[in-house]
């Protein structure tokens, strides 16, 4: 593809987990740098591509494991409610079997 220069520089996340905002670099300039720094240069060499630069977008390792691990804990917590609507001993579960009525006081 031909390379007419004012690339943008799309929003990143840099090693250190801060977020920087996309921005626009000038005519005859392009978006270049890695995935955790960019930043605008004159060298179509160095070109990183809106392509390239949507491809470190994708999961990184530590977001799948903050995903997975959101999961789990969900999972946790409904079956921690389900067991206890189905124990004996828990209270949610003496609630539903033996309701209160408005003469207990």
């Amino acid at each position: 593809s031909t390379v007419a220069g004012g690339e943008d520089c799309l929003w990143y996340v840099d090693r250190n987990g801060s977020w920087h905002p996309g921005f626009d670099c000038e005519f005859f300039t392009f978006c270049c740098g890695t995935c955790h720094q960019r930043y605008c240069c004159r060298d179509p060499l160095r070109l990183l591509t809106e392509r390239q630069q949507r491809h470190c977008l994708a999961f990184s390792p530590k977001t799948i494991a903050g995903i997975a691990s959101a999961v789990v804990l969900f999972i946790a917590i409904v079956t921690t409610i389900v067991c206890c609507f189905r124990c004996s001993c828990c209270y949610l579960y003496q609630r539903r079997r033996h309701p209160r009525t408005h003469l207990q006081g």
